[in-house]
Parts: structure tokens; sequence; C-alpha cells
């Protein structure tokens, strides 16, 4: 199985997501890997090599690659390859998306975040991606449930399958900073938080599968 996780700018949780269903598949002992794919700022390389060095099981494969071609490559010796994508828009932005079983789109709730991320999910499906393959994640909510409501409207709107959120804590960016993913920390209430999230994802992909 392949997931790409794609944004068209930074600061929107995509390597958070990466990370996070990395962790969570590989502890069900699917072997995976994460193409970072995004070369300028090598997150999800830098919070592995933590990792390792902390002797966190279960242990992920992270590597860095230019372009798609090189990850297929790879693609027998893994039950799932996440691409964590460049933080922009660009040709092999398609090209992820075009190889991969399900497409994730994190967002923040502001319009500033969202505008951006729906025109993504628009040149995405005229670009030929079937829109089904594509659901959207709302991360880094704070506490206001109109603004949270606010989004979720303007993502049906836009005739996008909203997938779920992630808050804003102080304890997931902890975890990061150790080489744990965000449901890697010492709070049950936010594991539980990200667990949900998690499983309504699981659960729209494996729709997705048995309609294929």
């Amino acid at each position: 199985m392949r997931i790409a996780v794609l944004s068209q700018k930074g600061g929107v949780g995509k390597s958070t997501i990466s990370r996070l269903f990395a962790v969570e598949y590989a502890k069900n002992d699917w072997s995976v890997k994460i193409a970072d794919m995004d070369l300028s700022q090598g997150t999800v390389t830098e919070w592995n090599r933590i990792r390792m060095e902390s002797g966190i099981e279960p242990k992920i494969a992270v590597e860095q690659f230019m372009n798609v071609r090189d990850v297929l490559k790879q693609d027998e010796y893994y039950d799932l390859v996440i691409f964590d994508g460049e933080p922009h828009s660009t040709k092999k932005t398609l090209e992820i998306a075009d190889v991969s079983d399900f497409i994730l789109l994190p967002t923040g709730v502001t319009i500033d975040d969202l505008v951006p991320t729906i025109k993504l999910a628009h040149e995405l499906k005229k670009n030929g991606i079937d829109k089904k393959k594509i659901g959207i994640a709302l991360s880094r909510v704070g506490d206001s449930q109109a603004e949270l409501e606010g989004a979720k409207e303007y993502i049906h709107d836009a005739g996008y399958f909203y997938l779920g959120f992630i808050q804003e804590k102080t304890s997931i960016g902890q975890a990061h900073d150790a080489g744990r993913a965000a449901n890697e920390t010492p709070f049950k209430s936010v594991n539980q938080m990200i667990d949900s999230f998690v499983q309504a994802v699981v659960t729209r992909m494996e729709k997705i599968k048995k309609e294929k």
C-alpha cells in the first residue's frame, strides 16, 4: 500500500501525520518505509535519527529521495510506503499522487491554510486523480468549536471527504522532539484522541479499497 501525505504549504501537520501512520502500521507488524521527499527540511529523517539513537520500537525505515522512480524501486520490500511530500505543489506532487492508493491532505483551520489545500485537491483532480482517493484532515486545531465546524463545512462545501482532526498539544511536539509519534505521548487522553483520528482514516482507506 502507498499513502501520500501532501500539502501546498508548510506548517500544516504533514510530517506529523506521516510519522503517526508509519508508527501505527509498524506496531501492527507491517514493514513500513517513509519516503522523505522534502529534501530542504528533512524533518522526518531527523526525527528518525533521534528515534533510532534512543532505541525506540518499532523501528521505522526512513530515506530521503529526489524522485518517485527511486522510491518505487524499493516498493516490493515494504508492506506500506508513505510519501512525505514537499511543502508545496510541484510536478513531483502529482507523480506521488498518481502512484498512491490514498492521498491525505493536512491543513490548518484558517482560510489561509484551507484555500491552498482545496486548491491542491482541485489541481490533483483536474490532473486525473480520483477524488475518492483524496481526504482532508485538520491539524493543529485549537479550542474553538466554531472554528473547527467552519473548517469542516468549508471542506464539505468544496466537495472533499473530511477525515478528522488533530488538536494542538504541547505534548505532541515534545514527543516529536524525542523521536516519538503523536500517539506516543505520556498522556492517555492525547493518545486516545490521535488513535481515534487514525481509526477514522483507516476506515476511509478500507472503504475505498473495497470500492475498487
